[in-house]
C-alpha cells in the first residue's frame, strides 16, 4: 500500500469520526432509554404516543406520522395502549371521519412517571460529563442543527 492511499484513508477516517461517534451515542442513548421505558412496560413507540397525546388529543393520522408508521401500524400501537387503559378514542367534533386519541388519567400518570425517569437519566448524563464537555457537546449539536436546517446544496 502506498503512502498516498494510507494518508487518504487516514483523512477519510478522521472525517467520519464525529459521525461514527454520533451514531454510537444515539444508539447507546436510545438503548438506555428503551431499558428505562421497559420498567414501565412501554416500547419507544408507546412513549412517543403518550408524549404526543400528552400535549392534547391527537388525530390518529398525527400518531401515524409521529411514529413513521402506516395508519394500520399506528392503529396497532393505539390498540395496545387502549387495552392497557392509557389512551381513549373519540370522534372529532368538527370532522366525524377523524378519530382523536387522548390520554386517560392512567396515561397522564404514566407519562409523568416516564418524565421523571427521563429527567433522572439526564441528571446522570450531566454528572458523568464535565461542564466543559457539556458546553462543547451543546455547541457541536447546535452547529449540526444549524447545518441540517440550512437549505441543502449539491455536493
Amino acid at each position: 500500500m502506498n503512502r498516498r492511499s494510507v494518508a487518504a484513508r487516514s483523512v477519510a477516517k478522521a472525517a467520519d469520526s464525529p459521525w461514527h461517534g454520533l451514531r454510537e451515542a444515539h444508539f447507546l442513548l436510545r438503548s438506555r432509554w428503551t431499558q428505562e421505558l421497559a420498567r414501565f412496560g412501554l416500547s419507544y413507540s408507546d412513549y412517543v404516543v403518550l408524549e404526543l397525546c400528552g400535549r392534547g388529543p391527537a388525530r390518529a393520522s398525527e400518531v401515524a406520522r409521529a411514529l413513521g408508521l402506516t395508519a394500520q401500524g399506528a392503529t396497532d400501537a393505539i390498540d395496545r395502549l387502549e387495552a392497557r387503559g392509557l389512551v381513549g378514542r373519540s370522534t372529532d367534533r368538527t370532522d366525524r371521519r377523524a378519530i382523536r386519541i387522548r390520554l386517560t388519567s392512567a396515561g397522564r400518570r404514566l407519562r409523568r412517571q416516564t418524565h421523571s425517569a427521563k429527567r433522572a437519566t439526564a441528571r446522570y448524563l450531566n454528572s458523568a460529563m464535565s461542564a466543559e464537555e457539556r458546553r462543547a457537546l451543546s455547541e457541536g449539536l447546535g452547529a449540526l442543527t444549524r447545518a441540517l436546517r440550512a437549505p441543502s446544496r449539491s455536493v
